[in-house]
């Protein structure tokens, strides 16, 4: 197995890059084609046979902007700490095996990645409890399940307080918001006080959220996060799923600078609820801050019966079009009018 990421392979193939390709195994003894290896972060991980045993050391390993990729190898990772993603232009990815396919809408794939990683940690802030914290520009994201902890966690933390972190692309991963419920756990969150320069053009695209399970009740924070000043931010065709027994306030939340936020695009989302009474989504798209005109747009969402589609300080803050309230009734929903 020694030429197992050469071209022309599956493994090469994740993805197709000139880069390099640096595998993470999820525990130190693992297998890989039926055959079993021991992880170290002594191993060079460019080979799945040959595997490191932390993220970290695996984007140490990398080069910025050549193209690099981590792959974390299928199964169940755990961390104790956060993962920095400070290396320009490198890919982390998940093995795809629920690979989406082509569609308008999620979630035509699983909505859990049989790549997982859950953090152990006991958070102080957002980005003690998170997963991965992004600092660098050109990051993608993409086949990964995250389970962040509790009460200060969250899954994929933006705050490049050194550097930027613009054009963030985070595709087809599945976040579960299911360990004690906390309204300062997050799916990704952008913190507070980063200058618009700092988080441009990040795009979120055909994942995943849930809030909860069955059995537990309480609430969460929102599914995404924006607390900074953000200019061309895309969420679509995404997918955010109430399954706690207690109701979810917001599903996206905008709070931001009043003035600064721009051209924030929500399409193509679903929002679901388990029923269509108290345990709902409260709001889908929230904004209590942002005061500037036309500041988000929303656009062909489709909204659960029970939950308020937007709400934000004033009537123009966000634009809609096309969005649809389901109903009990027979009349097979409503548009969704401008708040």
């Amino acid at each position: 197995m020694a030429y197992i990421t050469k071209y022309g392979s599956f493994w090469g193939m994740l993805p197709q890059t000139s880069g390099r390709l640096f595998f993470v195994a999820p525990t130190a003894q693992y297998v890989v084609e039926g055959r079993t290896y021991g992880a170290s972060n002594d191993n060079d991980g460019l080979s799945p046979e040959r595997a490191v045993l932390t993220g970290t050391q695996a984007i140490s390993n990398c080069t910025a902007n050549v193209g690099d990729v981590v792959v974390y190898l299928t199964g169940s990772h755990s961390v104790s700490s956060t993962t920095v993603i400070n290396k320009a232009g490198i890919t982390i990815t998940g093995v795809p095996g629920s690979r989406h396919i082509s569609r308008p809408r999620a979630n035509a794939g699983g909505m859990r990645n049989r790549t997982t990683i859950t953090s152990t940690a006991t958070p102080t802030d957002t980005t003690t409890g998170a997963i991965f914290q992004v600092a660098a520009v050109d990051v993608e994201i993409a086949f990964l399940h995250l389970t962040p902890p509790a009460a200060g966690g969250v899954g994929i933390d933006i705050s490049p307080t050194a550097g930027a972190a613009n054009r963030l692309y985070v595709h087809d991963c599945t976040f579960a918001l299911t360990n004690t419920a906390s309204t300062t756990t997050y799916g990704l969150s952008i913190v507070a006080g980063l200058t618009a320069s700092k988080v441009a053009d990040i795009t979120v695209s055909h994942c995943y959220f849930q809030s909860g399970v069955s059995a537990a009740s309480g609430a969460n924070g929102a599914a995404v996060n924006v607390l900074a000043t953000t200019h061309g931010m895309t969420i679509e065709n995404s997918t955010f799923e109430l399954k706690g027994t207690a109701a979810w306030a917001k599903a996206i939340n905008v709070t931001a600078d009043a003035a600064a936020v721009l051209g924030v695009v929500v399409r193509d989302c679903d929002f679901v609820n388990p029923t269509t009474t108290t345990t709902v989504i409260t709001t889908a798209i929230l904004s209590a801050t942002v005061t500037n005109p036309g500041a988000i747009i929303a656009y062909r969402n489709y909204v659960d019966a029970g939950t308020d589609f937007a709400t934000a300080a004033a009537i123009n803050v966000i634009s809609v079009a096309e969005n649809y309230l389901a109903s009990v009734a027979t009349n097979g929903g409503v548009l969704a009018t401008n708040l």
